[in-house]
Order: structure tokens, then C-alpha cells, then sequence
């Protein structure tokens, strides 16, 4: 990741963020579609509380976004600075921002009008981002699920990030926005208390079966509220993501009587001292961006390289950290672009000069903050959780609401649940009507109806088939059993 500056004629310039996949990572196509799909997706998406894809190009043969920069803090970089809760206020301003980037995401559509069926899947503290401004972003759609999404997650599998999933991701059932909504509830109830209650395992099993995580009962009592429905089992008896900006809306209102915006401030100001520290990457100087040589072909992708000007670099020691929690150390970069304020990675009919790095020894300013060390190097994939193998693909419904204008959305659907039991079917997957639903002891939601139920075993053997007549009062605290 590293920070740019976008010129152009008149005195244009832009601070941004450019996100670029290692060597290492661009080798394997999986990782190099992921890293596309996350800026076609995002690049859809147009809301204040969304980090905003600028451009898409080639550097030296390798990927990058170009991404709106974010000059702050992710949540959870502001949790580790203030003792590792917020103040209830503040953990809800947060929130309502993004609720409403949520709704935004979900309600997106083609230019037809069709729904993109866009899901995050990957809402956690990490992934929030809030600026000195005051400004709260949605960030990283690396394993975001849309309908024309071309990377898949490989059996064996699941996207997401353990103690931020909902019962139905964590176990590859039906994942569609209330997915979402069941992750920003674990994520307000980890701003208020400090800890997700679904990060231990144990929890997850619950959560699984059905039952109801156990909340903070340090929670105070509107904010319990908010987190039990979006928590709710049922997916059926959640909140759209509307629907809970609103309801955290009306709460934050009762709670404080201004503007939202400096309350978070006001907040994460003083957390902004000892962020201009400058780093041992900051000293990098003498590099150079030299265009390769280009393509006869006008729409060509023109490449470029980066090259040292000069003999030797001088590092100075950094100085020695005083808290686990320092936010990574990023290169400061200023790249020069053509006319219009846009990057001129593509070779234009009168092609300008290269443009060239200039270093620039300045991280006071935060850019999107990427993943620890630890995350895969394709820099677009969250943490995956290993769990039984399955290949076949994962049924996505999305809850439409009626879009002005528009058509109008189709009726809901009403949902019945049961659940599988028997010898040797634990962790078995259960396809319904011939397509992937689950794993036991989970209980298991589909429309009410008559359906064709299939356990599929570890060894890859099949059960016998049952036909089976759901109905709506086969509820997510009753389900019906069905016997193996």
C-alpha cells in the first residue's frame, strides 16, 4: 500500500491510496481475479461512507487500485489506543455510517436495473476505517460476494473472518445481505464491550445450532436491543441493513444533541499524536518511475518500472515503539499524472513525459490501512477458516427493497427451518433440492414448500434422499427433525 499524489493542469492535485499485489501473489490467477473482483465491485459503489475505487492499472506488470485515501484510523487501531472499548456514543456513530454503507451496497444495481447482489462478508472492526475528519469508511471488498463475481472460494473453505461471521457463513449456507447485519452487530457489540461474543468456538457451535449468543451484560439496554435483533438466529428475524441505520439512528439521537461527525472528532483527535512518526520506509529516496517501453498498439496499457537514481540507500534506525498497536509503516509516494487529474497509466495519442516518484517523508497521513503482515500477499483476501470440504456452489438470496422509481421488489419469502440429526451426520453436508444448504447440527432455513433432502458424507457416499413439506411453523427455535 502506498500513498500517492494525483496532478494535473491548473493546479490540480488529490492525495490517494494505491493498493498493489505482490509478485508472489499476481503468479497465482485465483489471487489476481480476487484483487479484480474487489475493484469491480467496489467501483459500483458510490457513498460517502465507502472507500471509493479511483482507477485500475498495471505497474510493472503487476495490478493495483487506485483508492480513495483515508487519512485516520481503523477501528480497530482506535480500540488498541483507547483502552479497547469506546464510548457507547461513539461506538453507535460509528455504526449508523456503517449501516447506511451496508444498505447502499446492497440495494446496488446494474445499469439495467438488476440487483448486483453485492455482500461484504468480511464487516469487522479492521475493515472500518474513520478519518480525523470525523468521516467513517467502509473498506476492503476483497472477498465481497456480487453476482457477476468471478473468483469462488475453494472447497474446504470459508470466506470471512472468525468471530465476524454469521451462522450461515461460517457454516457456507445461504449468505445474503442479513449476513451483513449479523457481522455489524458482533462488530458494535466488540466497539461497546471490547470483545465479539462469537469468538470463541464454543459460541460458534451455538450460533450454529441455532441458539442465541450470550451478549456483554455490561451492554446497556437500547444498545442490547440493537445487537440482539441484528443477532437474531432466524435470518428472517433480522433487521435489513436499513432498518437497523435507522434504529441506531433513533438511539444515537436520545444519546447525544449534535452532530454525530464531531463527536468522532473530537474523539479520535487526540489519538492522533505520536501518527507522524516517520518510519525507516519513509527514509526510501531516489526512486524513479520509468516507463517501459510501450506498445505500438494506441489502447495499449502502458507499463512502468521502479528504479533507484541513485547509487546506495541510507535507512536511519527507527525509533523504538512504544505500543504493540503501531499502525504499519508505509512508503510515501507522489506519483505525477496526465491532464484531467487522472493517472496516465494508458499510453495517450501524445504521450507526456514519465512521470516520476518523488519521495516524500511524510506518513502523518494514514492510508487505507491494509491487513497485518500475516494476511496472504494477494493483499485482497480477508483470514479464512478451514472447515469439511464441499463443491457445490453456494446459493446466494439477496432481500431486496423497492428502489424509487423502479420495480417494485418481489414479495418476501417465508421461510421454514429444520434440522438434520442421526449417527454419523455431524459435520455431513445436507443439499437441498440438489444444492449445498449447510452442515449439522446447524438448523437450516428454506422456503416453506416440499423439498428433496440429500446427506452427503465425509467419504462422499450419499444418504438416501427424503421428501420432506416445510412449513412456516417449523420455526428456527423448533425446527423440524429430520431423522437419519
Amino acid at each position: 500500500m502506498f500513498e500517492a499524489e494525483l496532478t494535473g493542469e491548473l493546479g490540480f492535485a488529490r492525495k490517494v491510496a494505491i493498493k498493489r499485489m505482490l509478485a508472489d501473489a499476481a503468479t497465482d490467477g485465483e489471487s489476481a481475479r480476487r484483487f479484480l473482483d474487489e475493484a469491480r465491485i467496489a467501483s459500483r459503489l458510490h457513498h460517502a461512507s465507502i472507500v471509493a475505487v479511483l482507477d485500475v492499472g498495471l505497474l510493472d506488470g503487476l495490478p493495483f487500485q487506485v483508492l480513495e485515501l483515508v487519512e485516520g484510523l481503523n477501528v480497530d487501531q482506535i480500540l488498541g489506543r483507547s483502552g479497547g472499548k469506546l464510548p457507547v456514543e461513539v461506538a453507535l456513530a460509528i455504526a449508523v455510517d456503517v449501516a447506511r454503507a451496508l444498505d447502499h451496497a446492497h440495494g446496488a444495481t446494474d445499469d439495467a436495473g438488476h440487483p448486483l447482489g453485492i455482500v461484504h462478508r468480511d464487516v469487522k472492526p479492521s475493515n472500518v476505517l474513520v478519518a480525523w475528519s470525523g468521516d467513517v469508511k467502509l473498506s476492503d471488498f476483497g472477498i465481497a460476494f456480487a453476482r457477476d463475481r468471478e473468483a469462488r472460494t475453494e472447497a474446504g473453505q470459508v470466506a470471512g473472518t472468525r468471530g465476524f461471521m454469521s451462522p450461515e457463513q461460517r457454516t457456507r449456507g445461504h449468505v445474503d445481505d442479513r449476513s451483513d447485519v449479523f457481522s455489524l452487530g458482533l462488530t458494535l457489540h466488540a466497539m461497546v464491550t471490547g470483545n465479539s461474543p462469537m469468538q470463541e468456538a464454543w459460541a460458534e457451535l451455538r450460533a450454529v445450532s441455532g441458539e442465541r449468543l450470550d451478549l456483554d451484560p455490561q451492554l446497556p439496554s437500547d444498545v442490547r436491543e440493537l445487537v440482539e435483533a441484528a443477532l437474531a438466529p432466524a435470518r428472517a428475524d433480522r433487521p435489513s441493513a436499513h432498518q437497523l441505520a435507522e434504529s441506531i439512528g433513533r438511539v444515537l439521537a436520545q444519546r447525544i444533541d449534535r452532530d454525530p461527525r464531531s463527536v468522532l472528532r473530537e474523539f479520535v483527535a487526540p489519538l492522533r499524536s505520536g501518527s507522524g512518526k516517520r518510519g525507516a520506509l519513509d527514509q526510501l529516496l531516489g526512486l524513479d518511475v520509468v516507463a517501459a517501453e510501450p506498445s505500438a498498439h494506441p489502447d495499449a496499457v502502458q507499463r512502468f518500472e521502479l528504479r533507484a537514481t541513485t547509487a546506495e540507500t541510507v535507512l536511519e534506525r527507527p525509533p523504538p515503539r512504544r505500543s504493540r498497536r503501531t499502525p504499519i509503516v508505509l512508503v510515501s509516494l507522489a506519483v505525477l499524472a496526465g491532464a484531467g487529474g487522472t493517472i496516465a497509466w494508458r499510453q495517450l495519442v501524445r504521450p507526456a513525459a514519465p512521470p516520476s516518484i518523488i519521495a516524500s517523508p511524510n506518513d502523518a497521513a494514514t492510508p487505507i490501512i491494509a491487513e497485518p503482515a500475516s494476511r496472504d500477499a494477494g493483499a485482497a483476501d480477508a483470514a479464512v477458516v478451514a472447515v469439511v470440504p464441499i463443491d457445490a456452489p453456494v446459493v446466494t438470496h439477496v432481500h431486496h427493497r423497492p428502489i424509487d422509481g423502479g420495480v417494485a421488489a418481489p414479495p418476501p419469502i417465508v421461510l421454514g427451518y429444520f434440522q438434520v440429526v442421526g449417527e454419523n451426520v455431524m459435520g455431513s453436508k445436507v443439499l437441498v433440492d440438489g444444492v449445498a444448504h449447510g452442515y449439522p447440527p446447524a438448523v437450516i432455513d428454506v422456503p416453506v414448500g416440499h423439498h428433496v433432502l440429500v446427506v452427503v458424507l465425509h467419504d462422499g457416499s450419499r444418504l438416501p434422499a427424503k421428501n420432506v413439506d416445510i412449513t412456516d411453523l417449523d420455526t428456527s427455535i423448533h425446527p423440524l427433525r429430520v431423522q437419519w
